[in-house]
């Protein structure tokens, strides 16, 4: 019976170790380990007067026939003891992903948009669920940040995410969950030997016990030392990244023209750092060739996940999946005064600058045929060739705005002004063009 108080203390202290929050959520699957931390998170607010407020999140992925079952546990349970309950049903596309990889972007992406400023997402992973990330990440091949397994503690959108049994073996839980006659629910997949996860947990691991009963501990201090060495390697690279940034690109000529040794390291620093995209070593090694080793006049894109990753000038961009690549055929209205925001960005204006505008102004987006006879300058140029000149990237190029006075294109955004549409500087007009991306 001291063990099981135990539990409940030691995530007491672990809980006490985070800045006190508005609120906790709980991913609540309803298997075995997060019934155990919903139950302990229930008996510390009884204990504790003034214990942050305790909601429940559940993600129903349609995956198993009975989610729809397990959905109407949660909410009974929720019901049963005055718990506030979100519920996230998502669809999970794999994009080139295997099922569980894509389950789990899926569902962290609904935990992403759950947390608001200060709250605290717990997750009831466990010591053993370390050791099997541990082993599974290594036999891939991972490197340091791979091997460093399950963090305790991350932000997560507006929030923090925070696991605190993932010291506590899985034996613990099973024993506190029978003691106290908790009921779960088991997904029938997790007996599956066909996923990797399951084969080391039902045929690999018990081998290990058997002969090394403290392997669990082992692998989580090969986790701590990895995530050390981890966070004194980001501190090198991220100096070095620095120098090879474009504003928000890569400039991939530069990145070919360090140590080789450092390249794929750098790489995968920038797209862990910037785009918090994180691959497995085949993955980034298939990235690098396809964006450091192709043909200098090709233009690569691969998607992952939510980005698109494309190729130009020798730099690299990213940007959402799903933009706009044409945003609307319809003009829009524009009174200058007020941001127009787009699908693909904001089109602003300021006092200030050269733009000249008179009668009606509205904004559309390339049709194809445009010209333009610049300020200052004596002949009409197509619009396509400006861009070119410009070095505007393809993929931006349909969803950059054209400022129209009273029919008659004003200004390509905030790149050039018409003739006809100019002020001295400073007694017109300053646009602004904020693309989605950030370019």
């Amino acid at each position: 019976m001291t063990d099981h108080l135990d539990l409940v203390s030691e995530v007491q202290a672990a809980l006490a170790l985070l800045e006190r929050p508005e609120r906790y959520w709980l991913a609540y699957s309803g298997g075995l380990d997060s019934r155990v931390l919903l139950d302990i998170l229930l008996r510390l607010r009884e204990q504790c007067r003034d214990f942050p407020l305790v909601h429940v999140v559940h993600v129903n992925h349609g995956l198993q026939d009975a989610a729809d079952q397990w959905e109407q546990h949660c909410r009974a349970l929720c019901d049963a003891r005055d718990i506030p309950l979100l519920v996230h049903r998502v669809v999970v596309s794999e994009d080139g992903e295997g099922p569980e990889a894509a389950a789990r972007r899926a569902r962290y992406r609904a935990f992403e948009s759950t947390l608001q400023r200060g709250d605290v997402l717990l997750l009831a992973h466990h010591l053993d669920d370390q050791a099997e990330t541990v082993l599974q990440r290594m036999l891939r091949g991972a490197g340091l940040q791979g091997v460093a397994g399950i963090p305790p503690l991350r932000s997560l959108g507006a929030g923090r995410l925070f696991r605190p049994l993932l010291a506590v073996p899985r034996e613990r839980l099973s024993v506190f969950a029978q003691r106290e006659g908790l009921d779960w629910d088991e997904d029938p997949s997790n007996a599956q030997v066909s996923y990797d996860r399951n084969y080391l947990r039902h045929h690999v691991m018990p081998l290990l016990a058997a002969r090394w009963p403290a392997y669990r501990r082992s692998f989580a201090r090969v986790a701590e030392h990895s995530a050390d060495s981890a966070a004194l390697l980001d501190e090198y690279l991220e100096a070095d990244l620095g120098a090879l940034m474009d504003g928000v690109t890569l400039d991939l000529s530069r990145l070919l023209h360090i140590p080789a040794h450092k390249q794929l390291p750098l790489l995968n620093h920038f797209l862990r750092s910037r785009c918090q995209l994180r691959l497995e070593q085949a993955q980034l090694h298939m990235f690098a060739e396809q964006f450091l080793k192709s043909r200098a006049d090709a233009q690569p894109q691969v998607v992952h996940g939510p980005l698109r990753f494309y190729r130009h000038r020798q730099r690299l961009y990213v940007e959402p999946r799903d933009i706009a690549e044409q945003p609307h055929a319809q003009a829009v209205q524009w009174s200058l005064t007020e941001p127009l925001r787009m699908p693909c960005g904001v089109l602003s204006a300021r006092p200030g600058g050269e733009f000249l505008p008179s009668g009606k102004v509205t904004v559309e987006f390339r049709r194809g045929g445009e010209r333009c006879q610049l300020a200052g300058e004596g002949q009409h140029r197509s619009l396509k060739k400006l861009l070119q000149q410009w070095d505007l990237p393809p993929l931006q190029r349909a969803r950059l705005p054209l400022i129209y006075c009273d029919g008659v294109l004003a200004a390509i955004a905030d790149l050039a002004v018409c003739e006809g549409f100019s002020a001295p500087k400073g007694d017109g007009w300053q646009v602004c063009w904020q693309d989605v991306a950030g370019h």
